[in-house]
């Protein structure tokens, strides 16, 4: 009984370390099958995905230099410090480096699954396919951090505002 218990056991620990395929043959026939459009399909989303992370990061700088900062800059002269606005501040400028961190890991990625040979290799290609997919979802987090931040930012002027009044 017990080398039957040790013979399972390794049984199980070698089956674990098995590599497992994440893909069933019929996709990876409709992978190699589809192959350049799946490329192209791909190429489109990161020209677009360049221009998005430009826009938005265009916007993220301007905001932080020409309101959050210049804000808690005057407020300062003025003795009117919050504690809220320049919390917020530091939590939008290291959110805005995440992103860019992020948004370079990601591209990096993409170009690396774009230049794969989809057509040979489409195991491969669809395990890179998923970590991208987790790239791109970790973008989007990091936007909806920054928005959040935003309406927070909004939020805390509202009251200041209703403050001084």
């Amino acid at each position: 009984m017990r080398r039957f218990l040790v013979v399972f056991a390794i049984l199980v620990v070698s089956l674990m370390t098995l590599p497992v395929s994440a893909i069933a043959k019929n996709q990876e026939e409709a992978i190699s099958d589809h192959c350049e459009s799946i490329r192209n399909s791909l190429k489109t989303i990161q020209k677009n995905d360049a221009k998005a992370r430009v826009h938005l990061g265009g916007r993220y700088e301007t905001i932080l230099s020409r309101f959050l900062v210049p804000l808690n800059v005057r407020l300062v002269e003025n003795n009117l410090p919050s504690a809220d606005l320049v919390e917020n501040q530091n939590d939008f400028a290291d959110t805005k480096v995440v992103f860019t961190n992020d948004y370079i890991e990601y591209q990096q990625n993409l170009e690396e699954l774009v230049a794969m040979d989809c057509k040979n290799q489409p195991a491969e290609f669809y395990e890179k396919l998923v970590k991208v997919r987790q790239k791109r979802k970790t973008m989007e987090q990091d936007v909806m951090k920054m928005r959040t931040l935003i309406t927070k930012q909004i939020n805390a002027v509202n009251n200041l505002m209703s403050k001084v009044k």
